[in-house]
């Protein structure tokens, strides 16, 4: 085997998408100290493997796949959570986090296909009625702009909240808590997110915010809500994916993990109300999904790159892909060798990570069950060259 790591510490600009307004509490049977650990040479990540790996980083859990021109290899390691005996298993699910962008512009382009939007639509073309109460500065903005970060918008990326007394649940504190379905809530807190004094950004800046907005876009032009597009898309692709954490429905599945006081990982229980993936984000990244059905999903890419067309046509995957320089619709792109696209995501609780290396026709998906800190970063980073060392290159 050639003896090449692609260790991308230089991506240190991605944001994994911790979009979710969380208040960390202890909540699960196991713990275990963390410390942040030196990361590893290569060399020595060859030798130890990926569960060796695993308890240096002290992640509970993962799933990978490795896809290539003869079809998918996949594998798992570590326990359901931190403390249990539960191994992962293939099916199990994960949340994906800002994985999740891709979903949201995959459906996007489905919606250019089908002309129901253009590219080029604005923002109040399609949602006429939210610009009276929206900043004039925000007029120009396009769905192309949303999905590729390109906004002065305020991100909106995460918030302050408290426990209600009275019901147990959470409510924000820095931002209005809306009220009515999930639509109507996600659709009051995207003109809220149009109100605010724009950003004091220029071209790229990540941001959730418009994510929502563009899943509202979607939402006007389908008469159907974010949540029922997906789950169409997921059925096309003959996927089947869920929202939220995974363990709030099955306690079977895995349960994420936090960082608690900066010195240990705890589970989050199935019943944790605490931490709480909002809904109205969820065009930002909340789908739970397992390996082998995002593997599918991940491979419909890797045929546009071949000029193959599926969901949507070649020309429609390349355009998610690579669209705009750097960062196109839901996926980081870099051409400096190698042709790669790739994403990470994190909710708080879970991180995953997705590559493309176009070049290779291979793709590379790991999730974990582990917090989005850098220890975690740092395992997903490792088996990633790992697992292309072994089996791509």
């Amino acid at each position: 085997m050639k003896t090449q790591a692609l260790r991308l510490a230089e991506l240190s600009r991605f944001w994994p998408g911790l979009f979710a307004a969380l208040v960390f509490v202890s909540c699960g049977p196991g713990k275990a100290t963390v410390d942040t650990r030196t990361p590893l040479p290569f060399a020595e990540v060859r030798e130890r493997g990926i569960e060796a790996c695993m308890d240096y980083y002290q992640v509970p859990g993962c799933a990978w796949a490795v896809l290539d021109e003869s079809g998918v290899r996949t594998g798992t390691a570590g326990n359901i959570f931190m403390g249990s005996n539960e191994e992962i298993e293939i099916t199990h699910h994960f949340q994906i986090g800002s994985l999740g962008k891709s979903f949201t512009s995959l459906m996007a382009a489905k919606c250019v296909e089908d002309g129901l939007l253009n590219w080029d639509s604005r923002i109040f073309s399609v949602l006429p009625d939210w610009e009276k109460n929206a900043r004039t500065e925000y007029g120009d903005l396009t769905l192309s702009d949303l999905l590729s970060h390109r906004t002065n918008l305020q991100p909106l990326n995460k918030h302050s909240t408290r426990v209600d007394r009275k019901t147990g649940k959470l409510v924000y504190t820095d931002i209005p808590n809306f009220t009515g379905t999930e639509a109507e809530r996600r659709s009051a807190f995207c003109q809220y997110a149009l109100s605010l004094q724009p950003a004091e950004t220029e071209g790229f800046s990540y941001g959730n915010s418009g994510y929502c907005i563009a899943g509202c876009m979607l939402e006007r032009v389908r008469g159907k809500t974010w949540e029922e597009l997906a789950l169409q898309l997921a059925a096309d692709l003959d996927m089947e994916i869920g929202f939220e954490r995974p363990n709030r429905f099955d306690p079977s599945q895995p349960w994420g993990h936090l960082r608690i006081k900066q010195t240990r990982l705890e589970p989050v229980s199935a019943s944790e109300t605490k931490v709480y993936n909002d809904p109205i984000l969820a065009p930002a990244g909340n789908i739970h999904v397992n390996i082998i059905d995002f593997s599918k999903y991940v491979r419909q890419y890797m045929n546009g790159l071949k000029n193959k067309s599926g969901y949507v046509s070649s020309e429609s995957y390349q355009y998610l892909l690579s669209g705009r320089e750097s960062y196109a619709m839901g996926w980081y792109n870099e051409h400096e060798t190698d042709s790669i696209f790739y994403h990470y995501g994190s909710e708080g609780s879970f991180y995953c990570h997705m590559m493309i290396f176009a070049n290779l026709n291979s793709a590379i998906i790991i999730f974990t069950n582990a917090p989005g800190i850098a220890d975690t970063e740092n395992f997903i980073n490792d088996a990633r060259n790992y697992l292309k060392d072994n089996y791509i290159i």
